[in-house]
């Protein structure tokens, strides 16, 4: 993972981790990585200003052209944050989707609209790489009428993970014909944060489609649509939910809970409308007593306002969980320690604070840390449980984290701030994990 800075982009001769990672392998002194994955930050293409610069974050088609032979064990490409040079186009002719019996494949590609025309052109020749494909992983920044036609067409006989979120234009027909040939998926990432697409799955899901899935990451419109097969799930993270959405679809839709769920993530909307009874789930909430109910508040709800308790009762296995969308400041979590406590197995916790108030307005890095390092022992006291706590806030990776060190009967006794990434489970594989912030 790596970011540009201005000295390293105007010192002569210009200088980057692209170009000296390419002369590393095409000398020949890697031969045996069987993984190759460059995570290019923000400031690769944007000067302190935020001025678009152009002319760095490439790898030329020469690169892609030997690399296999410097290294006949590559069977991974994991490049994210990459972009086209709209003034020198060099996408289209990289030769990136020319890498033979590549097994892994992950590209995200960044920038506007018109940025993203050489991803149609990958699209296109991604059923040439399916015979070998067991993960593949695409996600264009702004891709709105960027249609999966393409992939959903082809046939992976060794899929297991598929990550298309960013994708609109879903023909339902297609993607449920595609589901059923591939009942091998284990992890599947379709989230998207514009709400009233068209749907990945039919009204009706039997209860026998994709069989060995693990992992989901889906709209709540769509996991809802899932709620036959979500019980066989060990990660679940829902986006655009609205209030209490997510509670009433593991309670009172999901009648014996996700006993076997380690890692949920909640994205929520933070608002309500008057059309707000017209949303399935949104009104929803459970008492104390187990007893389901429909309260007549029409405002906006977070997981703060009274049903903690239920997801408590649906997921009291879960390891990890986390919030977004909906700003989810720690202080606030210290009212719902009760109920955090009821997880018995809770170790890590992302939240979403960008720590900017009405009277300072943004607060200092330095100040951010240090608010931060006394919230986490806060929250840390108070559920005995947690080793780390991350926010997730920032405009990219890494996100601020905190690690909490416990002595021998679990008082706090050290909280370390310092760099961290996304949850992991699910995320084994990935070096970098990182959520959507909606």
């Amino acid at each position: 993972m790596s970011d540009l800075s201005l000295e390293t982009r105007t010192q002569g001769p210009p200088s980057s981790v692209i170009r000296r990672v390419a002369d590393i392998i095409l000398q020949g002194h890697l031969p045996f990585i069987h993984t190759l994955g460059l995570h290019l930050g923000n400031w690769w293409y944007y000067d302190d200003s935020w001025e678009p610069v152009n002319g760095f974050g490439r790898f030329e088609k020469s690169f892609w052209a030997q690399i296999k032979k410097k290294c006949p064990n590559l069977r991974a490409l994991m490049l994210e944050g990459f972009m086209e040079d709209i003034e020198e186009p060099w996408m289209d002719d990289s030769g990136i989707l020319e890498v033979p019996d590549i097994t892994s494949l992950f590209i995200h590609i960044s920038g506007s609209h018109s940025q993203l025309l050489p991803i149609r052109k990958h699209l296109q020749h991604i059923s040439s790489l399916a015979h070998s494909l067991h993960t593949l992983n695409l996600k264009p920044d702004g891709g709105e009428n960027l249609s999966p036609s393409n992939i959903l067409e082809s046939d992976f006989p060794y899929l297991r993970s598929l990550s298309l979120a960013s994708f609109s234009e879903i023909h339902t027909s297609q993607a449920m014909a595609f589901w059923e040939r591939h009942p091998s998926i284990e992890y599947l990432d379709i989230a998207w944060e514009q709400l009233g697409r068209d749907r990945w799955f039919a009204p009706v899901v039997p209860s026998n489609l994709l069989p060995k899935l693990l992992h989901l990451k889906a709209c709540w419109n769509d996991a809802l649509l899932l709620a036959p097969i979500l019980d066989r799930l060990l990660s679940l993270s829902i986006h655009d939910s609205v209030n209490a959405q997510i509670p009433y679809l593991l309670r009172s839709v999901c009648l014996d809970g996700l006993p076997k769920l380690k890692s949920l993530h909640i994205g929520q909307a933070d608002k309500s409308t008057r059309r707000n009874r017209d949303i399935e789930g949104s009104l929803w909430y459970e008492s104390e007593d187990g007893v389901f109910h429909r309260t007549v508040i029409k405002g906006s709800r977070t997981v703060f306002n009274g049903f903690m308790h239920s997801i408590v009762r649906a997921a009291p296995n879960l390891e990890e969980i986390g919030f977004s969308g909906a700003l989810s400041k720690l202080p606030n979590f210290i009212q719902i320690a009760g109920d955090l406590n009821g997880f018995i197995c809770l170790k890590r916790l992302y939240h979403y604070d960008d720590y900017i108030t009405p009277e300072s307005g943004i607060i200092d890095i330095r100040d951010k840390r240090d608010i931060f390092a006394s919230e986490v022992r806060n929250l840390a006291e108070a559920v005995p449980g947690l080793v780390s706590i991350t926010n997730m806030a920032t405009r990219g990776l890494p996100y601020m984290a905190a690690r909490i060190t416990r002595g021998e009967d679990g008082e706090v006794i050290g909280v370390q701030v310092g760099n961290g990434y996304g949850m992991k489970i699910g995320h084994e594989d990935d070096a970098f994990p990182s959520h959507p912030r909606y």
